[in-house]
């Protein structure tokens, strides 16, 4: 395949896959609202109306662990028997490709870094592309930035009554002063 040709399938791609999210979580509009918590809902049209049927749209383009983590970030509820999502507006997010270039080019493991436009700024995100063969398709297994945006943040760590409380130091009594190997262990002592 042309390089050319390559770069631009990467690019519909990779602008597919950043759409799919955004699609799913706006697609309850004009649709009646339940409020729990102090939190709108909305239910999810029929072609998104199970976590399977969303796992398999993501899974077009994302890798498990990604898919996991943007499901997650969908903060689905069932609700009456529906799956809902949360219903408001969602802020604008760097969807657009403006720019593409290929870091890494093996036969089944491609890097690619594209620079996103949208929400007024530019982002620049290193996706890692794998496929299994080559007639196989290939899926996002890693991409960059994730920490700042809301789609693929990993969950905040436990900090309330679960996490467990830090043991408190105690003094050292002055005794005799251990040997230091220099940071040497020892596998096998001989005889």
């Amino acid at each position: 395949m042309n390089s050319l040709d390559e770069l631009r399938m990467f690019k519909q791609f990779i602008h597919a896959a950043e759409q799919v999210w955004t699609q799913i979580a706006t697609s309850p509009r004009g649709k009646p609202v339940y409020t729990i918590d102090r939190v709108d809902y909305a239910p999810l049209p029929e072609r998104y109306n199970s976590k399977r049927k969303i796992s398999r749209i993501f899974r077009r383009y994302w890798g498990r662990q990604l898919t996991e983590t943007m499901i997650r970030n969908l903060k689905l509820r069932l609700i009456k028997g529906k799956l809902c999502v949360p219903y408001g507006a969602i802020p604008p997010l760097p969807t657009t490709i403006q720019s593409l270039q290929l870091k890494m080019n093996r036969p089944n493991q491609k890097v690619v870094s594209a620079v996103l436009y949208g929400a007024s700024k530019k982002v620049r995100v290193d996706y890692r592309l794998i496929r299994v063969g080559a007639a196989a398709p290939y899926t996002i297994m890693k991409r960059s930035g994730k920490e700042f945006d809301q789609r693929y943040r990993q969950p905040a760590k436990a900090t309330g009554p679960q996490a467990k409380p830090k043991p408190t130091p105690t003094q050292k009594t002055p005794g005799k002063p251990k040997h230091k190997s220099n940071g040497r262990k020892k596998l096998l002592k001989t005889p």
